[in-house]
């Protein structure tokens, strides 16, 4: 645990200092750095619970990079209307983000410290991102309230799970899936671009919301299909 609470305190030390570095160099307003560290706060006693006293692995510690930027941009939202004119700041941080995706899985791989704990944070964490990108969209007047769909389609799957047995069945591995997740990533970074039109960025996230609703009800009709209840082999 204590080797946990190490890591928990680098981060929040990091994130404290990136925080109030943007709110002073920008002027932004002060609710900036609070909201940020109670949703790394929040992000913490989740991975301290899961975690059970095992220590980070390495890749687990490039994740936990990723989980302090996504958290500061949570922190940014309070400063949306301040950054609207120049979103350049809100558009590094979801890009940096998005790319270090790929380098946790790269050091699981070459460092063989791939565990199932890491697994589950890493896409909880994705899933977050998403949606903090898709309210980012929504202040910023990028596209409509519509867009959060497409954040809220991970966390809608995981509660109908709770009513309908068949959904909660581990799904099995999907290159498909990796790679719209990797897909929605990118391009909802990609409509933060600065100056980039309104009515492009909504057609990109309107195909993305497409892109993203066709692979879960893809995964809800192979769980549907694969249930045991129904007497259907998988």
């Amino acid at each position: 645990m204590v080797a946990v609470l190490a890591d928990l305190l680098i981060g929040a030390i990091l994130l404290v200092a990136a925080a109030a570095a943007l709110q002073q160099t920008l002027e932004l307003t002060p609710v900036v750095l609070p909201l940020a560290l109670f949703a790394y706060l929040g992000m913490a006693m989740v991975i301290a619970i899961a975690r059970d006293g095992r220590p980070l692995t390495p890749a687990d510690r490039v994740t936990l990079g990723r989980g302090v930027l996504v958290m500061l941009l949570v922190g940014l939202l309070a400063a949306a209307g301040d950054l609207a004119a120049d979103p350049s700041v809100v558009f590094a941080l979801a890009l940096v983000a998005v790319l270090l995706d790929g380098v946790d899985g790269l050091v699981a791989r070459r460092l063989d410290c791939a565990t199932e704990a890491g697994g589950r944070f890493d896409m909880e964490l994705d899933a977050f991102l998403l949606l903090v990108l898709c309210l980012w969209l929504l202040l910023l007047e990028r596209a409509g309230a519509w867009v959060l769909l497409i954040g809220l389609w991970r966390y809608a799957f995981v509660a109908a799970g709770w009513g309908v047995a068949a959904l909660k069945r581990p799904l099995p591995p999907s290159q498909r899936r990796r790679v719209i997740c990797a897909v929605q990533g990118l391009g909802l970074a990609g409509c933060l671009i600065p100056g980039l039109p309104a009515l492009w960025s909504s057609l990109i996230a309107a195909g993305l919301l497409i892109l993203v609703s066709y692979s879960f009800v893809t995964d809800i009709a192979a769980s549907w299909r694969a249930d045991p209840s129904r007497g259907v082999s998988p």
